[in-house]
């Protein structure tokens, strides 16, 4: 059998296979494992979600983390899903991991925002335009870029 290679879609790992996989089954198997693991029923099977207890728990799991990522970025599905606040919960559907969600959402907004600002500053060039007279130093570019053109 063949395993899945890592594409611009599917970046992130299966715990439990190692494939490559997309970002809403990722967290829909982080989800199962918790679960799992607070049933206290061990680790789960290779394969687990095509296997009877837990083929639904992870197809609901699947769907609602689809529906998240339609509507949040999926860095911020990630982080606030291993987040510590968020170690406890064993479903999408809980409304304490959705606030999580909007809380990662609008630190990530604001990451974002202060970054395009980054960008902009770097990319602009103020220099101070003069009128009349050229200062000292606007002479000494102007002798420098013109010994630059005669050597060139």
């Amino acid at each position: 059998m063949q395993k899945r290679k890592r594409t611009a879609k599917s970046k992130y790992k299966h715990q439990t296979t190692g494939d490559y996989c997309t970002c809403a089954a990722y967290i829909a198997e982080v989800m199962c494992i918790r679960n799992a693991e607070f049933k206290n029923e061990g680790s789960l099977p290779y394969k687990f979600w095509n296997k009877k207890p837990w083929n639904w728990t992870f197809k609901r799991q699947l769907i609602i983390a689809r529906g998240l990522l339609k509507k949040y970025n999926e860095t911020v599905l990630v982080k606030a899903i291993n987040a510590p606040e968020c170690k406890k919960i064993f479903s999408l559907n809980n409304q304490r991991i959705k606030t999580a969600i909007k809380k990662y959402q609008r630190i990530f907004e604001k990451e974002s925002q202060t970054q395009e600002d980054l960008e902009v500053k770097q990319n602009a060039q103020h220099r101070k335009k003069t009128y009349g007279k050229q200062s000292k130093l606007n002479k000494l570019r102007s002798l420098n870029l013109d010994g630059k053109e005669n050597e060139g």
